[in-house]
């Protein structure tokens, strides 16, 4: 059957769309459905459903629904991008808080009445979108010409507009060439033909461009093929995609034409940036083909099948259509977005992206600031991005913000970190970093984990690094870290869901990261072991990287514990020795892979002794940095 789902989806956070339950499938149907494609368990507890409703809820997954034809239809219009779709013109995002508002759209009612992105729409005609749903959505759209009364939260104060519906188009992508030779691409979604649209653009645009700058800021995803499409026109061949389904089978996306453009390219992403996006920006970071700058993106790492009429007329008659979760995707370093996101390599506030990556648009023949990031398929293994003379102080404060302290800028034939370069300067800005790590021996990958905002101090600029980590701190470090967090009820006796540590904890629990203790204990006071940490971070390292979680099976068969001892893990307990063995991937040439992700030497590591804050912050800063999820800038004395 498989054979026949040639349309493979990702989720689209887009115009609003209309998803209202319809009696064509029945459960039974889908629950055939889930057995054979679904990514994730069934719980028991969805064999008991008596509706489409009830069954979709229990399964628990976000991206999973049931569409009526009017619905299904809706979400086609608007994920081709081009049709016209009724409502008051915003791309969305729904949350616990309300109605997220990631994108107003031009000709709009929305834009027209101010509306910005990050604003919460709280109330619709009166009902409370808190917290959000589909059906609050739904609200929002209606026949053209009818008003609705929308409420907004911005800044904690709340504000009521009447707007009208009418229809709005939202084109894929458009294109302007900017002074300077700056092709400017903004991608709106991934349509069925966006990846053709966008090679036409750059093969058609190339020899005006010096450097390409792709807007994926409020772009919720779209068709898979379409992300792959776009990696062939910018990548040499090779492969671009993993997709892991529920079965354990992978299957990957290769791209095999030769790259229409060798520009380098900046994409400008936010928290609305999901899915298709995320895949596209971390493949551009995995395959050097450039930097992207911006917030953090969303953290849909999972895909959809759409199953229809047209792949399954036997169980599909209405017009009607599943959207089921099939598979995970991972990035050509076998990378996972789901959760974590794309954690860009200039961290900037939204208000401030559009102008850093601007700013990094200048020339080799400008005297300015230069950057070089480390790009695997660049000449001589880095690319460089200048700074463009006449930059204003506050961009160049924000660019500055957003480096780890140790990296280094060139400017005037030398070197200098961040602090130096505004110094000499004269730019004031606001580092990310800690005033008590100075002496520590891993300051810098502390302040690099600061600069990414991956870790919290006191709030005076303190981290305490020699502080003593217990089960709690390392569960919300954690979570900070894998951007999750949970809000069902507590799944430990001893922890209390609305504590300060509950959401992390059972969020790190959920995920399979951490254990309890016994009796239905977590124990959330107790210090961590070195092995406790170090077994946990073997975990999320598979939990990130595909590649890694293979290998992790492949090490926890008892029979290889003999290479475990040459690495010198016989003093671990045997539990956590696979762990070990993951985080230590290539420390013998036989592993075949990548460096070493512990925080200290192998030999160095004490197990049954606490874990300090300082070294849990350099074990995730390894983890991550060994993964290439957080991105490397390059030595600037080349």
């Amino acid at each position: 059957m498989k054979k026949h789902l040639t349309r493979l989806f990702s989720l689209l956070l887009a115009l609003v769309l209309l998803i209202a339950p319809a009696s064509a499938l029945t459960v039974d149907q889908a629950l055939d459905l889930l057995e054979e494609y679904f990514y994730y368990e069934i719980p028991d507890e969805a064999y008991e459903a008596e509706s489409m409703d009830e069954l979709i809820r229990i399964l628990g997954d976000p991206y999973t629904s049931y569409m009526s034809p009017e619905a299904y239809q809706a979400f086609l219009a608007a994920l081709e991008g081009d049709s016209n779709t009724v409502g008051i013109g915003v791309t969305i995002q729904y949350t616990d808080q309300g109605i997220l508002i990631l994108e107003t759209i031009s000709g709009g009612s929305a834009r027209e009445a101010g509306f910005q992105a990050g604003d919460l729409i709280v109330e619709v005609d009166g009902v409370s979108c808190v917290p959000a749903s589909s059906a609050s959505g739904d609200l929002l759209t209606g026949s053209e010409g009818t008003q609705v009364s929308v409420t907004i939260l911005r800044d904690g104060q709340t504000s009521t507009h009447v707007l009208t519906r009418r229809p709005v188009i939202v084109p894929n992508t458009e294109i302007q060439i900017l002074d300077g030779g700056i092709g400017y691409i903004d991608c709106n979604s991934f349509g069925q033909d966006t990846g053709e649209e966008f090679a036409q653009l750059v093969r058609n645009n190339d020899s005006k461009v010096s450097v390409w700058l792709l807007d994926l800021r409020g772009n919720g995803g779209g068709y898979v093929s379409a992300a792959v499409e776009m990696v062939d026109t910018l990548a040499e061949p090779g492969r671009y995609v993993y997709l892991e389904y529920g079965n354990g089978a992978v299957e990957a996306y290769t791209g095999s034409d030769t790259p229409t453009t060798k520009k380098p390219v900046i994409v400008l992403t936010d928290g609305g940036s999901a899915s298709a996006s995320e895949m596209m920006s971390s493949n551009i970071r995995d395959l050097g083909l450039g930097i992207t700058v911006g917030g953090r993106t969303y953290g849909k790492g999972v895909a959809q099948y759409l199953l229809d009429s047209d792949v399954l007329p036997e169980y599909f008659g209405d017009g009607d259509c599943l959207r089921l979760t099939v598979y995970r995707f991972y990035s050509a370093e076998m990378n996972t977005t789901d959760r974590i996101g794309v954690i860009p390599t200039l961290l900037v506030d939204d208000d401030k992206t559009a102008d850093v990556a601007l700013a990094l648009c200048g020339n080799a023949a400008q005297s300015g600031i230069s950057l070089r990031v480390n790009s695997p398929n660049a000449s001589g293994g880095y690319r460089t991005f200048y700074v463009a003379p006449g930059t204003d102080s506050a961009t160049l404060s924000a660019l500055l913000s957003a480096l780890p302290p140790q990296i280094r800028l060139g400017y005037s034939g030398q070197s200098y970190t961040p602090a130096q370069l505004a110094r000499l300067l004269g730019i004031e800005y606001d580092s990310r970093w800690f005033d008590d790590v100075s002496d520590s021996a891993y300051a810098d990958a502390i302040n690099a984990m600061g600069a990414y905002e991956l870790l919290e101090g006191d709030g005076k600029g303190n981290f305490t690094p020699r502080s003593q980590l217990t089960r709690a701190q390392l569960c919300a470090m954690l979570a900070r870290v894998l951007n999750v967090a949970y809000n069902g009820p507590t799944l430990f006796d001893d922890v209390e869901q609305s504590s300060w540590y509950g959401p992390y904890v059972n969020a790190m629990a959920y995920l399979g990261l951490v254990e309890g203790t016994g009796n239905g204990k977590f124990n959330p006071g107790a210090t961590l072991t070195q092995e406790q940490f170090l077994t946990i971070m073997g975990r999320a390292a598979r939990f990130l990287n595909l590649q890694l979680d293979r290998y992790g099976q492949w090490a926890e068969d008892e029979g290889h514990f003999a290479l475990y001892q040459r690495l010198l893990l016989k003093p671990y307990s045997s539990w956590a020795r696979s762990s070990m063995a993951v985080l230590a991937w290539g420390v013998e040439d036989s592993l075949n892979g990548r460096g070493d992700m512990l925080f200290a030497p192998l030999k160095d590591l004490s197990p049954k002794s606490p874990i300090l804050r300082e070294e849990a912050a350099a074990g995730m800063y390894a983890v991550l940095s060994g993964l290439d999820i957080l991105p490397k800038a390059a030595d600037q004395s080349r």
